[in-house]
């Protein structure tokens, strides 16, 4: 699996986080790691070594910048979204509805005749 699939299987997964219990994204942390652990045996990285942990370390800290910038992203979207629907809010409330002027005059006969402009 090539890191750019990884990150975007992490980036669907913190898509989906918010509709996941605590034991759900244990399971998913565990894949994570073990999804790294994999990457690094493919460079060739022994077990044990500082190079391995090097490369588990690095590859932790990516996935991490990579879910922060999402996060980053997903805000200024939602915040987007705000300003938007405020805009129209108050695009909304400006509109001024025709005004109806109605009058009733008494028609002779014992009644009432209603107009409206």
């Amino acid at each position: 699996m090539t890191l750019k699939a990884m990150a975007v299987l992490m980036l669907a997964g913190l898509a989906l986080s918010a509709c996941v219990s605590e034991e759900e994204m244990a399971v998913r942390r565990q894949m994570a790691q073990a999804n790294r652990e994999k990457q690094c045996a493919s460079f060739g990285y022994k077990l044990g070594t500082p190079d391995y942990s090097k490369c588990l370390e690095s590859l932790y800290l990516q996935d991490q910048q990579l879910a922060a910038a999402e996060e980053a992203n997903r805000r200024a979207r939602m915040h987007e979204v705000g300003q938007r629907l405020q805009q129209a809010g108050a695009a909304l409330q400006s509109i001024n509805p025709p005004t109806v002027h109605c009058s009733t005059m008494p028609n002779g006969i014992g009644g009432t005749n209603t107009t409206c402009q």
